[in-house]
């Protein structure tokens, strides 16, 4: 199977911090709900209104994934060549790399290039939600005294705008429009009626044949995009105006431009062009790209923060740290330390990802089977969702070469077990005074289908030499409390 997963060091001594808090019970005893989602949603044939049009945006993209065709494009990993503008200047790239989460949302930017009188000139770019930096290395004062990050808050907006009207940032925008949605990446289809032609603050109007979104940019007050789509609804052309300004991105040759062991069929433009006001800005021809929920991360550094005061964010943290209504007050063992023991929800595994319909631009020969495979490395309990480990910045690259290249180094892929942290959440746990034990589900293809579990003593030992530089999968641990944690 192509799923791709983070490698299991076996022989890498991983310092973890296993921390046991004093948890709400109310995620305990909880039963995990069954699920199972309504056939998808298909536009009837020749229907333009918007419903049918959002959906075939993603469709065509495909960006719809699982046997549900959820919106589940989280992260992009792009490399492309041509020409940008550095300072006002044209500069010749020898080095163009973007790295995209759409779910932070950010976007770091790594370019090197040459000015028309031979000057080489570097810079990497970042912006992450509110905040917008340039580093001199890849996560710069992530770890102290490691490199050095520059607040650009006159950024903001312009790399805001480049990240969402992207080819795959557009049609994420327009259903973001819509208004909120109840869970990750919903079917597009699910959250609008037939007939409309407008919701929330996205809507449709149809120009020389051609169906025109119209949509706010997250994040970016009054600037409004409105994509032009071409006849396989994918955009040929964004334009965003706000206020005085006008950028236009236009867009063709959409591909699969993954590796050639890793074609996914999700499509982005092998041609982009940003015009600024008029001002051809950005030329760039596609080189190759990965998806399929890579790690990529853009955390914001300490000093970025404290040099852009960002009202919104800071109101949002306020109310985020005001007192909940009543809790259930926490169970405690005969020791007076908190009881940790009960069957815990586990959602990490979603087996949404089978049997997905072939999408509209895939080869001949696909079928659902291959889909399945296909859509595991979207939704993979390891990799999916927001919640990503935070791992040094020396590291990052080695995560993602790991991601892409699953199937010759992943362990996984001959079913040995997943190991720690990769494993995941206890499903389920016993307490003693002496011990800790954490069960997981055996319901995961790592470790051939057979159930895991730790036991942690927390009788006040300290670790052994011995047993510290030991293979193990489960890793060798020891706890204590520390307070009721």
């Amino acid at each position: 199977m192509a799923f791709r997963q983070n490698l299991i060091w076996m022989r890498t001594a991983l310092g973890v911090i296993l921390t046991l808090s004093a948890l709400s019970t109310a995620g305990a005893q909880a039963p995990r709900a069954s699920r199972e989602p309504p056939p998808p949603y298909r536009p009837a044939a020749g229907a333009k209104d918007l419903r049918a049009v959002l959906f075939n945006w993603t469709w065509y993209m495909g960006m719809l994934r699982g046997v549900d065709e959820h919106e589940l494009i989280v992260s992009l990993e792009y490399q492309g060549k041509g020409a940008i503008h550095v300072d006002g200047q044209p500069c010749s790239l020898t080095k163009y790399r973007v790295s995209t989460s759409y779910q932070t949302p950010g976007q770091r930017t790594q370019y090197t290039c040459t000015r028309p009188n031979g000057q080489t000139v570097s810079g990497i770019e970042v912006v992450s939600g509110q905040y917008a930096w340039n580093e001199d290395i890849p996560g710069a004062e992530m770890v102290s005294g490691k490199g050095k990050a520059t607040p650009m808050p006159g950024s903001v907006e312009e790399r805001l705008i480049r990240l969402w009207a992207s080819p795959q940032g557009a049609p994420k925008a327009a259903l973001a429009g819509i208004g909120p949605a109840a869970e990750l990446g919903p079917n597009p289809g699910t959250r609008l009626k037939d007939g409309v032609d407008k919701a929330g603050e996205t809507s449709l109007s149809w120009q020389a044949g051609k169906p025109v979104v119209t949509f706010p940019i997250p994040g970016v007050p009054g600037a409004i995009a409105s994509a032009t789509l071409n006849d396989r609804y994918m955009a040929e052309r964004v334009v965003v105006k706000q206020e005085s300004t006008s950028t236009e991105f236009t867009y063709g040759d959409y591909q699969d431009w993954n590796n050639p062991l890793n074609k996914i069929d999700a499509l982005y433009a092998g041609k982009m062009a940003e015009r600024r006001d008029g001002v051809l800005v950005r030329d760039l021809t596609t080189v190759q790209t990965e998806t399929g929920s890579l790690y990529v991360v853009m955390p914001v550094p300490a000093s970025v923060k404290t040099a852009i005061q960002v009202a919104a964010l800071q109101s949002a943290e306020a109310k985020s740290q005001q007192p909940a209504g009543a809790q259930t007050p926490t169970p405690r063992t005969a020791d007076g330390k908190p009881d940790l023991t009960g069957n815990w929800n586990y959602s990490a595994m979603n087996w949404r990802y089978g049997n997905r319909r072939c999408g509209p631009t895939q080869q001949e020969g696909c079928t659902r089977a291959i889909n399945q495979t296909m859509d595991f490395e979207f939704e993979a309990p390891s990799r999916f969702g927001p919640n990503r480990p935070l791992y040094k910045p020396e590291y990052w690259d080695k995560v993602q070469q790991l991601d892409m290249w699953t199937n010759k180094e992943d362990p996984v892929m001959t079913c040995q077990p997943l190991g720690i942290p990769r494993e995941g959440p206890p499903r389920r746990i016993i307490q003693t005074a002496t011990d800790i034990i954490f069960f997981y589900t055996r319901y995961v293809d790592g470790g051939g289908g057979y159930g895991e579990y730790r036991v942690i003593p927390i009788d006040g030992r300290k670790h052994d030499p011995q047993k510290a530089i030991e293979a193990t999968y489960m890793g060798y641990t020891v706890g204590h409390w520390e307070g009721d944690t």
